[in-house]
């Protein structure tokens, strides 16, 4: 059976959030870093299921070693944002 040139493998011990978020902060990789976290996490507000972004959140929070510097920083972001969404509580009466 021939090999097929862009077959791809994914590394079964790197989750998907991980691989993902890694291959979008390498497409930020000429903005410094702040800028490629803020990219990044926007790309991943935007783009991805909420559940794929609690999922990196957690890596991020896990201190996972499969997330590049810019995702984690990424996801720090992405936790803010979210914080700052939320509306407060209302005050007891």
């Amino acid at each position: 059976m021939p090999e097929r040139a862009h077959e791809h493998r994914e590394h079964p011990l790197v989750p998907a959030e991980a691989r993902l978020g890694n291959d979008i902060a390498r497409q930020f990789a000429h903005l410094p870093p702040p800028e490629a976290a803020e990219a990044v996490a926007r790309h991943i507000e935007t783009f991805w299921d909420p559940r794929m972004r609690r999922a990196l959140e957690a890596l991020a929070a896990a201190h996972d070693d499969s997330l590049g510097s810019v995702l984690v920083d990424a996801a720090g972001r992405l936790a803010a944002h979210a914080s700052a969404a939320e509306p407060e509580p209302p005050l007891p009466a």
